[in-house]
């Protein structure tokens, strides 16, 4: 059986299923459409997206090294090819952007391009694709960007752009797979009207529908930048907590079905005394250099006049503008020339 489906896909008419109403086959059709257009097309949306003013984002070593990092859901094991997109010129042929995907419990992937403009931005975005080659089932990975600048040039870079490529229709005709989940496509020509509705088509609905909400979805992803000849700003300052933060979705009672919010914070310079930052209603503290992880629930305040424009409840997503968060950022009384414990970057991920 053929488990195809359209994109977009035909959302089902609310008012043909209520109570009362003759079943329509064409509302089943619809619903099996949309099952898996969502397990296709779900959490491929930007992963990562981020910008650099002209002359802030310059690279001269030529030494291929680590410049920006960043955590990043993966939507699922059958998601295996991932595209990163750099906007950035060389003023000398030969430059290099790699890209690396790691599973923390699994394995390593990477993929890389030559840049091909020599001149500001002459020609188009750089793509670079990362097939995983294995069955990867983490439902986050960290993503790594290299670059290498030719023998006496220089790489600027613009913005960065990431999403993983949604499946093509029709779908495997097999259980497909969702970190240790199943989800079971939908036949289209298995639900038309001189089939009887059977009970695993709404058994398998509900499933499917509880699984894929589990997905993933970045609210917050930014990255400092190491290793750079100009002035690109390598940790979060004081000033950031009013300009550096998302409007996002964030499903209510999401926690009560144990989903929860996922920090990644990236500190550098942590001694023997705990750094700690303000975020979503708590203190997280920063007890060593490198990437800390924290799963949390939502303890923000809706913001009212957005959740009505959208209908949706909307949150600000960032870190808080507490004194603690501009005592330990840096700023003039705390400039990076004095070795501060500092932030090089800063994931939210939620569902």
């Amino acid at each position: 059986m053929s488990n195809s489906f359209t994109s977009p896909p035909v959302l089902v008419d609310p008012a043909r299923v209520i109570s009362g109403l003759t079943v329509r086959a064409e509302e089943f059709e619809r619903l099996s459409d949309m099952q898996n257009h969502a397990f296709a097309d779900g959490g491929c949306g930007d992963v990562v997206n981020q910008a650099w003013d002209a002359e802030v984002f310059e690279y001269t070593s030529t030494s291929l090294a680590d410049v920006c990092e960043w955590y990043i859901p993966h939507p699922s094991e059958e998601h295996t090819e991932f595209k990163f997109r750099i906007s950035a010129y060389s003023s000398l042929s030969g430059g290099t952007a790699k890209v690396i995907i790691d599973f923390p419990l699994g394995g390593t992937y990477s993929g890389s391009t030559t840049i091909t403009d020599t001149s500001r931005y002459n020609s188009v975005f750089d793509v670079i694709t990362v097939n995983i080659g294995a069955v990867e089932s983490d439902e986050i990975a960290k993503l790594t960007l290299q670059l290498q600048a030719p023998s006496g040039g220089t790489i600027e870079v613009a913005n960065i752009q990431g999403n993983w490529s949604p499946l093509t229709s029709p779908l495997a005709t097999r259980t497909l797979d969702q970190f240790t989940e199943d989800f079971i496509p939908q036949g289209q020509n298995r639900v038309g009207a001189d089939q009887a509705l059977p009970s695993r088509f709404g058994v398998d609905t509900l499933n499917n529908i509880g699984m894929l909400r589990k997905r993933g979805r970045t609210v917050f992803n930014w990255s400092g930048v190491s290793g750079a000849s100009s002035s690109a700003p390598q940790g979060l300052g004081v000033l950031d907590t009013q300009l550096k933060f998302a409007h996002a979705f964030l499903a209510g009672g999401a926690d009560h079905l144990s989903l929860k919010i996922k920090i990644f914070i990236k500190a550098a310079n942590i001694g023997g005394t705990p750094t700690e930052i303000n975020i979503f209603g708590y203190t997280l503290s920063l007890s060593s250099s490198g990437w800390s992880s924290f799963y949390v629930d939502n303890r923000t305040v809706m913001e009212d006049l957005l959740s009505g424009e959208f209908a949706r409840s909307m949150y600000r997503v960032g870190l808080e503008e507490t004194i603690n968060n501009s005592e330990v950022l840096l700023g003039p009384n705390n400039p990076i020339t004095s070795s501060p414990p500092y932030i090089l970057g800063l994931s939210i991920l939620a569902v």
